[in-house]
């Protein structure tokens, strides 16, 4: 009995210490608003791109290796998420909605699943029909 209490006490252990990591994990890409990364800048095509794209390759466009900085922004209007490399803030306007109101954001992207019933807030209360209140 003490050694099946003693395995289940280890397995419970390891499972909230890997638990524990995501979370962890999660909380440090919370904060990251910005990344450095390396890109490529192609001389013909006027571009800076995270990876040396195949058209720049096979043509063989003269290209600079260089960092930069990679930043995070979400739509005020929409909520859809880019990101931009080497520049303040995104040059082009939202591809859902079409604004261009955008904020810095994290590069964590929270995903939202379905809420539970206890978890859905009712300002006014219950819904209840005016016959049950009678009886």
């Amino acid at each position: 009995s003490s050694g099946i209490n003693a395995e289940y006490g280890e397995k419970t252990d390891q499972y909230f210490s890997a638990l524990e990591k995501f979370e962890n994990n999660e909380e440090k890409l919370m904060q990251l608003k910005e990344i450095k990364v390396t890109v490529y800048m192609c001389k013909v095509c006027n571009t800076a791109t995270s990876r040396l794209q195949d058209k720049c390759r096979t043509e063989g466009h003269p290209v600079k290796k260089g960092p930069a900085v990679k930043r995070f922004f979400r739509c005020r209007g929409c909520s859809n998420r880019t990101d931009v490399v080497g520049l303040p803030y995104p040059d082009h306007h939202c591809g859902k909605c079409g604004k261009s109101a955008w904020e810095r954001c994290s590069m964590y992207h929270e995903k939202k699943g379905p809420k539970l019933e206890s978890e859905r807030l009712i300002l006014r209360g219950e819904d209840v029909e005016v016959n049950e209140r009678i009886k």
